[in-house]
């Protein structure tokens, strides 16, 4: 085999004629793989070095095996190559439409989701107009205060709404209902509406019971993409198939102008493809060392709604119709696609580069990667998550993922079209690394690891969650979510010097680090987590965690909680500080949550309370009730710190001023503090704690990130080391 590699060259200006040199290079990634298969010995090395601009890109590139070791890298780090898999949308004239003055455009194409102006990628109209809810009447069989559990999966794909709730609607096929509910969002196209029954149908059967989860409600919902609705929020466009409502023959984009937009002024792009590359290895058979550097990915959406199709990988799955198509995934959006697609990838690399304004997940690892990096990257704008990674359940199968590492990332503004999604969703595997990425602005949870519920065996071991800043979450959409969180059995796997905070639900469940069903012997040390709208810490049920050295700060429900306690020993939990504005360190609720239930060890943490209540600063129950918006609210009823001491709790932890630093809030109002550094004179170094800086958490400097695979390609591939 040579040691010597092809180079080909590729650029927005190049030629399909061309023979990739500098000179006369090729102009797509399609041309360059031509030549480099053509050239290439078996196994040699190839990179084809990828002028800066934009391309544009309307086919997905198919790597396999034989394509290994090849990179794609940016010629001009300072001058990215950006492939887009829009169109630009243009020849705009003026039209009215439902009595509005908008602008109308030939549409490239006559299906299609999203459409991006100015680099934003613009609303469809909805009803009611501008956002809000409708409440379902009904929905067969359904009895929205029947128990949660027990009603769960007792989907439907049809309710009756209220009367004078929905409009007439001239073309209904096109309209999705969207219900927000649970911790999921189902999307559901409608197929037909009976007038004179008031009811909804849809092509898609929601994966759980149509009801506004723990609200004891009928679910909420809106209807998008309706043509009625269109001219009332300006910034909002929609996609007239037929041309009717623009009054021209064949499909038109509609578009509301914002105050100040004109016709001649709008950049304005339609994304025609949805997968920009997919690497088609698999486990036995795998792609090697495919890398792309420095390389950014830009517009790419589905056509229409992918529906969920079972099975997902939970205990359900055996139960649930395999010939019906579901509205959502059981959870996560984890079946939702992505637009780069790395499938049996073996020591591949996306490195410094973007994935941006896409449909789905910005990266997938199928079954079968491992030993990849993701690093360094920019995830912006994002239909579903960032990445997601999924293999076998089998953790001897050639198709299990493991040692993955996705680093020093920045994850902004997903879920915009899943809001289920996760920012950064590991399922079955072990030896993953997720470190140093900061993630801000979704709809859900931010970091997921796991996909085993309750007690069964787990492949999901020593994973690492480390150095993460994670923020912004929930947003009071959905519920169930943690800016971190773990699904089942998994030894060796830490949760470690993270940053999270500013996470909230819509009815139950806005925590900052969640161990859901028999999640056990996990250590989660040194985050600082604070201002979320339940506990810092959620522990469903699970044993033998070891929770130490952490800030827990302002949980409005209180910093500490479990779900179902049990009579082993849940978690040892010391040496951590837990600070409270009027909600205490451990919160249970009357009945089978009931904090004399909890089984667990506790002992040398510091607690304070900025606002207390009394006799509640270290533990007391509580319970929620609905507010006058029909939201759960949750107090206090019934304080007990004595009775919690007498339960040999906290017997040597303390109540006292923990002496912050600094981070208050100029107006010095309780839970309002954002910094938790300590006096060298405070308490907390008494009890032994280790109060965590967490001023470093989210990506690191380039120099700091050691990742073998991170290094960028030379473009002299013989230079001498220098020094």
């Amino acid at each position: 085999m040579t040691t010597d590699r092809i180079e080909v060259y590729a650029g927005p200006e190049g030629s399909v004629y061309g023979d990739g040199s500098r000179g006369y290079p090729v102009r797509d990634l399609h041309s360059a793989m031509r030549l480099v298969r053509q050239r290439r010995a078996p196994g040699q090395r190839a990179v084809a070095w990828l002028m800066g601009g934009t391309y544009r890109q309307s086919e997905t590139l198919e790597l396999g095996p034989d394509d290994s070791f090849t990179t794609f890298a940016a010629l001009d780090e300072q001058a990215p190559p950006v492939f887009e898999g829009a169109v630009p949308v243009t020849g705009w004239r003026s039209v009215v439409v439902n009595g509005v003055s908008a602008l109308a455009a030939p549409a490239p194409a006559a299906r299609g989701r999203a459409l991006y102006v100015g680099g934003e990628r613009a609303p469809r109209p909805s009803f009611p107009a501008g956002g809000g809810f409708l409440r379902m009447e009904s929905v067969e069989g359904l009895d929205p205060t029947a128990g949660f559990v027990e009603t769960l999966f007792d989907g439907a794909d049809r309710f009756t709404y209220a009367a004078g709730d929905v409009p007439e609607l001239a073309e209904p096929e096109r309209v999705e209902v969207v219900v927000p509910h649970y911790w999921v969002q189902e999307r559901m196209p409608i197929t037909s509406i009976d007038r004179e029954r008031r009811k909804i149908a849809s092509s898609l059967r929601s994966i759980f019971a149509l009801r506004d989860d723990a609200a004891q409600a009928f679910a909420r919902y809106r209807l998008e993409n309706v043509a009625e609705s269109f001219g009332q929020v300006p910034g909002e466009w929609y996609l007239d198939a037929t041309g009717l409502l623009a009054g021209a023959d064949g499909p038109h984009v509609l578009y509301l102008p914002r105050d100040g937009e004109t016709a001649d002024e709008l950049d304005v792009r339609m994304p025609v493809l949805d997968v920009f590359v997919r690497l088609g290895g698999t486990g036995a058979e795998p792609v090697r060392e495919v890398r792309f550097e420095g390389v950014s990915f830009a517009y790419a959406d589905f056509a229409e709604v992918p529906p969920a199709v079972p099975p997902f990988g939970v205990r359900e799955d055996p139960v649930l119709p395999t010939d019906v198509p579901f509205a959502a995934d059981v959870q996560a959006a984890s079946t939702v696609p992505a637009a780069v697609q790395f499938v049996g990838a073996r020591s591949c690399a996306f490195v410094d580069g973007s994935i941006t304004h896409v449909g789905g997940y910005g990266l997938s690892l199928g079954p079968g990667s491992r030993g990849n990096l993701v690093s360094g990257s920019r995830f912006f704008d994002l239909g579903a998550g960032a990445v997601r990674s999924g293999g076998s359940v089998d953790a001897a199968s050639d198709e299990f993922n493991r040692s993955n590492e996705v680093s020093d990332n920045d994850i902004e503004r997903g879920g915009r079209v899943y809001p289920s999604c996760v920012a950064v969703l590991f399922q079955h595997g072990a030896h993953n690394v997720i470190a140093h990425n900061h993630i801000r602005d979704f709809f859900y949870t931010g970091v997921s690891v796991g996909w085993m519920w309750d007690y069964e065996d787990s492949p999901s071991q020593g994973n690492l969650v480390v150095g993460n800043h994670i923020h912004d979450l929930g947003q009071g959409l959905l519920n169930d979510m943690g800016g971190v969180y773990l699904l089942g059995i998994a030894p060796g796997t830490a949760v470690r010097g993270n940053h999270i905070h500013d996470v909230e639900c819509a009815n139950y469940g806005g925590w900052g680090i969640y161990l859901d069903e028999g999640s056990s012997h996990v250590v989660i040390e040194d985050n600082v987590v604070h201002h979320v709208s339940s506990q810092c810490y959620h522990h469903h049920y699970g044993r033998e965690s070891i929770i130490r050295h952490n800030v827990f700060a302002y949980g409005a429900n209180g910093q500490v909680s479990i779900t179902r306690p049990e009579r082993l020993v849940s978690f040892t939990i010391e040496r951590n500080l837990l600070l409270g504005a009027g909600s205490p360190g451990f919160t249970g609720t009357p009945g089978p949550r009931d904090l004399r239930e909890y089984t667990i060890v506790s002992d040398l943490n510091l607690f304070w309370d900025e606002s207390p209540v009394d006799g509640a600063v270290l533990a007391a129950n509580g319970d929620k009730a609905a507010g006058a918006d029909g939201r759960l609210e949750w107090s206090i009823v019934e304080p007990m710190d004595d009775e919690w001491r007498a339960l040999g709790h906290d017997r040597h932890s303390m109540i006292a001023d923990p002496g912050f630093t600094g981070g208050a809030d100029a107006s010095g109002e309780p839970g309002t503090r954002r910094e938790f550094q300590v006096a060298d004179d405070s308490p907390a170094h008494d009890l032994g704690i280790r109060v965590p800086d967490v001023s470093r958490a989210g990506p690191r400097p380039v120099a700091d990130r050691l990742h073998p695979l991170a290094a960028r390609t030379r473009r002299d591939q013989f230079a001498r080391a220098q020094g």
